[in-house]
């Protein structure tokens, strides 16, 4: 027979969960009803394909995605902000003995001298590319009082080729960007925290929440 302290932890852990799915909901329902993102995220899409298309003609070429996208050797205007993000699970090594010495920077690297040091010197040696990546635009400025408590941007992935709308909600101990991966090889270490907004424009609505 189930005892009733099974029965309360059972009952805390549904509304613990239930909870979570029902603000997770909330969200997606607020971010796509804002009348700022849909007009943003359809703009996003136009500036940014010709990036996609550059990134693809890349990989034709190359087998692998880009380091960064200065390796596109696209004028700056033409990111038009948007940010180019890789991780280390989907490098493509120069040799086998690059990949076996990736080794060295996995597990508890705090006990690494000089880690961040030692890692992008390997990186610069060994990484020839990478497998995939996603392409993220500035912060969209959005409309209503509750949808600016997050942080919401067009996203575009290699995985599934598909254009999207992404949000986060910061949290206290994180960067106030947490659109970005804090394992994001495309930049260095000292900007993971930095918060990129796009340059501020007239609101697409005068009725906010």
């Amino acid at each position: 027979m189930t005892s009733i302290f099974t029965k309360i932890g059972l009952l805390l852990t549904i509304l613990i969960v239930g909870g979570g799915l029902t603000m997770c909901s909330i969200n997606k329902r607020s971010v796509l009803a804002d009348p700022n993102v849909t007009p943003t995220f359809d703009q996003d899409k136009r500036l940014g394909q010709p990036l996609v298309d550059a990134l693809a003609a890349f990989y034709a070429a190359h087998a692998y995605y880009p380091r960064s996208l200065a390796e596109l050797q696209m004028q700056r205007f033409d990111e038009h902000g948007f940010h180019y993000e890789v991780w280390g699970m989907s490098r493509v090594y120069k040799t086998l003995e690059c990949a076996g010495r990736a080794k060295q920077f996995e597990g508890f690297v705090a006990t690494i001298p000089d880690y961040q040091h030692k890692l992008e010197a390997f990186r610069l040696e060994c990484v020839r590319g990478y497998s995939g990546f996603l392409l993220k635009s500035p912060l969209i400025d959005t409309a209503w009082r509750y949808t600016k408590t997050l942080r919401v941007w067009t996203q575009f992935s290699s995985q599934d080729a598909q254009w999207r709308v992404e949000w986060c909600t910061p949290q206290s101990h994180q960067p106030i960007d947490c659109s970005r991966n804090v394992f994001d090889e495309a930049q260095p270490a000292e900007d993971y925290a930095r918060s990129h907004y796009r340059p501020a424009q007239p609101s697409l609505t005068s009725n906010p929440r």
